[in-house]
């Protein structure tokens, strides 16, 4: 789980520290991130789906070299490379993304992280164009240690990652010709997870496997404008990670058949019109089409429609399903505005029905505020604000008052701006805005 994130030039965030560690040093399971509109909470949330990004871009890489070699009359399709990378971010368009505009600074990331008590941490520089610096602390053998430590002008690997040294020889092969644009994470995991070669997965040592697997299963669901983005990277075999539609294996039919089950476990009990759920399947070859369906009561008569034709917020609610199973199976999930079309009331049983199963981090942005009165501990409650100078903070609430009260109603002191973090509006007068537009009443 993670431990703290540091970031400097990155987005809205000049430099800021997010510290999720409790009293006792441990990183908090559960964390719910308030703030007024446009104060950062996407953008907090898109640092953990940009770590996650550049974990995969050597496969992003392999995607677009396998496709253009196909279909070489795209290469200078402008519009078409737009949208290809829209879907496949390499790192200089992660950077261009995410880097603070017009600042001449690096973009400096750091994650610390805990895993079996044991800390570690992960640091991203990087400049216009490419990574300037990447460094990796963890367990070596037996104490805390230097994985490896790269900039343009140096490369350290230890060799403790590796079994062999044959092993870390091709790896540091890799890095000088990839390293830069692609980072050294990045490379391992690619490498690991060839499957026509698995001979570096089987060389990598427990500790750095163990390190490896826990940012690999990082999911992300984070909103961009009028855009969602899922970085859902690693989900187990067990849990689609699209539930309303797809392709299996007939060889999963059984998988299928299962998350059929859960689904009506879920829905029934959400639900009270709904009475069932199914998946409307069809073959071709050794593939299964499927389509989730619903039989629900409408104007007194059981009904068979898609589940695309649900409203906005059931379709929302299906949609956040796989990212609360994976926190409760131990990953780390970061959810972006998870209230978004779902009733107040549902978001905070959902919460609470979370909080008391989970084994993994769950980091959300929200705007609902009866989450601050399910029982939740205050502890678990932060608020992005904004300083002078377009400065930002994020801080605990008990940053603000390390004396709250078992009975305190926190909602309220929220909503009177003992915690900052809340809109300051004035009257606004439609009226004149229409006449500005040369509009009478």
């Amino acid at each position: 789980m993670f431990e703290y994130v540091k970031l400097k030039n990155f987005k809205s965030f000049g430099n800021v520290e997010f510290n999720l560690l409790d009293k006792k040093g441990n990183p908090k399971k559960l964390i719910l991130i308030y703030g007024e509109n446009g104060v950062g909470k996407s953008n907090l949330a898109s640092a953990f789906f940009m770590l996650a990004e550049t974990l995969r871009t050597m496969d992003v890489r392999d995607i677009m070299q396998s496709f253009l070699s196909e279909h070489p009359e795209q290469l200078d399709n402008e519009t078409f490379s737009r949208i290809f990378k829209l879907r496949y971010k390499d790192l200089e368009t992660l950077i261009r993304e995410n880097k603070m505009v017009s600042t001449k600074e690096t973009m400096y990331m750091e994650f610390g992280f805990q895993l079996n008590g044991k800390s570690g941490k992960y640091i991203f520089e990087t400049n216009e164009t490419q990574i300037i610096h990447e460094r990796l602390e963890y367990v070596l053998t037996k104490n805390k240690g230097v994985y490896f430590d790269l900039t343009p002008e140096k490369t350290s690997i230890s060799t403790k990652i590796f079994q062999e040294k044959a092993a870390y020889q091709e790896i540091k092969s890799a890095c000088a010709k990839y390293w830069g644009k692609h980072s050294l994470l990045s490379i391992l995991m690619h490498e690991s997870d060839d499957k026509a070669d698995e001979y570096i997965k089987e060389q990598l040592s427990d500790n750095f496997d163990e390190v490896m697997a826990f940012l690999s299963r990082i999911s992300c669901k984070v909103k961009f404008g009028s855009r969602q983005e899922r970085g859902i990277i690693g989900l187990p075999h067990e849990i689609f990670g699209d539930f309303d539609e797809g392709y299996v294996s007939s060889e999963d039919e059984s998988l299928l058949n299962k998350t059929e089950d859960m689904l009506n476990d879920f829905f029934k009990n959400t639900y009270r019109d709904i009475n069932a759920v199914y998946y409307k399947r069809s073959k071709k070859d050794n593939n299964i089409y499927y389509q989730l369906m619903q039989k629900k009561i409408i104007a007194g008569q059981e009904r068979d429609i898609e589940f695309s034709m649900e409203s906005t917020g059931t379709q929302s609610l299906l949609q956040l399903l796989p990212f609360m199973l994976v926190v409760v199976k131990g990953s780390v999930a970061v959810i972006d505005e998870f209230d978004t079309g779902v009733h107040d009331l549902l978001v905070k049983k959902l919460v609470q029905s979370l909080y008391m199963n989970l084994s993994g981090q769950l980091i959300v942005t929200t705007h609902n505020t009866l989450l601050m009165e399910s029982g939740i501990p205050k502890e678990c409650i932060y608020v992005i604000n904004e300083l002078e100078q377009g400065h930002k903070e994020i801080q605990c609430i008990t940053y603000y008052d390390n004396k709250i009260h078992i009975n305190t109603n926190i909602r309220n002191q929220y909503m009177h701006g003992v915690y900052h973090g809340i809109p300051e509006p004035s009257n606004i007068d439609f009226v004149n805005l229409l006449s500005t537009l040369g509009i009478s009443e």
